[in-house]
């Protein structure tokens, strides 16, 4: 009979109640007696100190003792080092044949052993203190969510097992839905697991078998065997069978089997390596098949090969950080994060090394294009170098210096091929800046001079050209401090001055390959001031609550009528059952609001978390990589951004809820809704996944999507990580 993980853990837990009494005085008597008569002249009178003996605490009940041999019918607990037994019928061995000493243990019903870190329950058990190996008849054990067991089970002395004619499962009861079966597995210490002729048994029925198989019995972030079946609208259904075939120390191989009605096979090879110092990691996804995402997808086939690697050195100076994926479509990925592509590469094949040293550091970034549906920035390398600010000659000043070289090249995907032209250009570019800091009281003042150089040996007119301009500015603030019971509040008023003088070339001279190619004419006050408020009880160096609330102000230059056209509002809010966040502005001179990202998550209880996000753009709020960087609005009239591309106004909100219906059944939604785009139609998608646990440690998930394109039905079914992680 198979013995569940609690009725393990509960013989562990009262095996030191009154059931076993200590030993007694009469069974003291007869191992005195037994000491004396095995004690051999000479070479023995020196020796018979034992230190096996030494070791051992032997507590039996009724212990009864024959020639060497103490038994107990009553019950009785011997432990050692790296072992333990409990047992009803036990039979202990303590004597010296032919010049060999003897220290044994023959125990059987109600046997409970433990050895090592793990508990073993059996038949009968018999095991020798001084080779310190043992076989167990009938055994069963478990390690995680995994039971163990096999006819016999030899116990090694390094902690060690190997069980014979073996099961694993992870159901706990007799009547079990699934089954490894095999002639013999090999457990290591570590947990590590070595088999050969493996039979994958459902409800007894072989389905599946392996010539050999390693396994890490150890918990993993993905489940070992997982089942899918997806029914897309147009397209049918199609199955997928995920199984770990292969788990070594820290390293998982998977390969996955797809197969749908409409379109045949397909398969994925997966790998997953993540070191146990943490510094490094590599996850691999390689997907093909003869299948779409969508209904109105063309070509017969498509794919995915996908790779994260990350390593961090010795002394965490240098980290190399390296993605690719290769797509054969850029419908490849859908609307929702997917359990079938799980590694974040943003879609980016790119190989990054910083390495940081006390007065420098360094960065070498590649990134070449591999999907020509998409256009990208290539850095054919990209090479950044920038030296620790220090003092110049003790008077206070300090100076920053930050240079870059690459062989950059803007391609295009191939749709727009015959509209434009590819860029390319070696790039140099240098920013070094001075700047001192003077104190008036709690005021601090920071002016700063500097200056951008850049050189391109290509551009628009075929020839090399320079770029150059000066920048200039000041920073000032101060602070104020306000100390209550439970919290301190901070009011730091300040005032932020950017300028650029005009530029050596014009805009239209040279080529554009990021926002640090933009240089333009500027002079930019920022004027704000901040909040913040500390907790008392949870010291740290983050607030619980904070807000900004600042504006721009913009100088001889006519793009806005105003002279400070636009207010900003930074909000910020964290509680252990809530976080709040927005980020808006207002446009004072069109009079509208210019863009507002509001955010919330709230833990209402431990069954029920939610949260929501609406984002709002309108037309004069410009598609930029950054709401800091004004030189855009400065070169260009707002007119002419209006007709642009980058006036697009939009309206997202997304939602996500978590709700645990009961302790086995849990839902999750997810919402995408967006409307306001300037020629595109509202669109409306959310998903649905409904979890259950069912028996044996499966779970089986019911997922319903609904996007513009599709909407698809899904049932999946894993093995559960751990069932006790719903509770917790």
């Amino acid at each position: 009979m198979y013995v569940s993980r609690r009725l393990l853990l509960s013989f562990v837990c009262f095996t030191s109640l009154a059931t076993f009494s200590l030993g007694s005085s009469e069974f003291k008597r007869a191992f005195q007696h037994k000491k004396a008569d095995k004690a051999q002249p000479k070479q023995e009178s020196s020796s018979t100190h034992n230190p096996i003996h030494d070791e051992l605490q032997i507590h039996l009940k009724e212990p009864v003792f024959s020639q060497g041999i103490v038994k107990t019918t009553q019950g009785g607990v011997i432990t050692a080092e790296g072992i333990r037994i409990q047992a009803q019928n036990i039979e202990y061995t303590n004597k010296i044949e032919n010049g060999h000493r003897i220290v044994r243990i023959v125990a059987e019903d109600d046997l409970l052993i433990e050895f090592g870190d793990r508990a073993f329950v059996g038949k009968r058990l018999d095991y020798d203190f001084v080779t310190k190996t043992g076989t167990l008849l009938e055994g069963k054990t478990f390690v995680d969510i995994w039971f163990l067991g096999g006819d016999k089970i030899e116990l090694r002395e390094d902690g060690s097992y190997v069980l014979y004619n073996a099961f694993i499962t992870t159901c706990e009861s007799q009547e079990n839905t699934w089954e490894l079966k095999s002639e013999n597995v090999s457990i290591t210490k570590e947990h590590l697991l070595a088999a050969k002729n493996i039979k994958l048994n459902f409800f007894k029925i072989p389905v599946f078998w392996l010539p050999s198989f390693k396994s890490n019995l150890k918990l993993f972030s993905d489940p070992p065997i997982r089942y899918k079946i997806v029914w897309d609208k147009g397209l049918g259904p199609r199955a997928t069978m995920r199984y770990r075939v292969f788990s070594w120390e820290d390293f998982n191989l998977y390969f996955r089997l797809d197969y749908r009605l409409k379109r045949g096979l397909g398969g994925a090879l997966e790998s997953e390596y993540y070191s146990p110092d943490e510094r490094t990691t590599f996850v691999t996804r390689t997907y093909g098949a003869h299948d779409k995402v969508v209904s109105d997808e063309r070509g017969p086939q498509r794919y995915r090969l996908q790779g994260l690697f990350s390593h961090e050195s010795i002394d965490r100076k240098t980290h190399l950080h390296l993605t690719y994926d290769k797509l054969s479509d850029v419908k490849m990925v859908s609307d929702f994060r997917s359990s079938d592509f799980e590694i974040d590469t943003q879609k980016r094949t790119r190989l990054i090394i910083n390495h940081q040293e006390d007065v420098a550091f360094g960065t070498m970034s590649v990134q070449p294009q591999i999907n020509r549906f998409e256009s990208i920035n290539q850095e054919l390398p990209h090479i950044a170098i920038g030296v620790k600010p220090f003092e110049i000659a003790s008077t206070g000043i300090l100076s920053e210096n930050y240079v870059t070289a690459g062989f950059l090249d803007y391609v295009y995907a191939k749709e727009l091929h015959n509209l434009f032209h590819n860029t390319h250009a070696i790039r140099l570019q240098t920013k070094n800046q001075i700047y001192r800091t003077f104190f008036a009281g709690p005021i601090h003042l920071t002016p700063n001079l500097g200056v951008i150089g850049l050189f391109y040996n290509n551009s628009p007119s075929h020839n090399s050209i320079g770029q150059g301009t000066l920048t200039y500015g000041a920073n000032c603030s101060t602070e104020l401090h306000k100390t209550f019971p439970s919290l301190t509040h901070t009011i730091e008023p300040y005032a932020e001055y950017l300028g650029l003088s005009q530029p050596i070339a014009s805009l239209n001279e040279h080529y554009f390959f990021n926002i640090n190619d933009g240089l333009f004419q500027i002079n930019a006050l920022k004027i704000g001031v901040r909040n913040f408020l500390f907790s008392s009880k949870h010291p740290s160096f983050t607030p619980t609550f904070s807000i900004d609330l600042y504006t721009y102000g913009f100088f001889f230059d006519d793009t806005f009528s105003k002279t400070f056209p636009k207010g900003y509002l930074s909000f910020y809010w964290s509680r252990p059952s809530f976080l709040l966040n927005q980020e808006s502005c207002w446009n004072f001179q069109e009079q509208v609001l210019d863009f507002c990202n509001s955010s919330a998550a709230i833990t209402v209880n431990e069954d029920l978390a939610f949260g929501i996000e609406m984002r709002h753009r309108s037309k004069y709020d410009w598609r930029k990589a950054s709401h800091q960087s004004f030189i855009l609005d400065m070169a260009r009239s707002i007119q002419n951004l209006l007709e642009s591309p980058l006036s697009d106004g939009r309206n997202t909100f997304l939602g996500k809820m978590q709700i645990r219906l009961s302790p086995k059944w849990t839902c999750h939604f997810e919402s995408h809704t967006g409307w306001g785009r300037r020629q595109d139609p509202a669109y409306n998608a959310f998903k649905f996944d409904v979890t259950t646990l069912l028996s044996c440690n499966w779970n089986i998930k019911f997922s319903y999507t609904h996007t513009t394109n599709d909407d698809r039905f899904g049932m999946q079914i894993q093995l559960a990580k751990y069932n006790l992680q719903l509770s917790k």
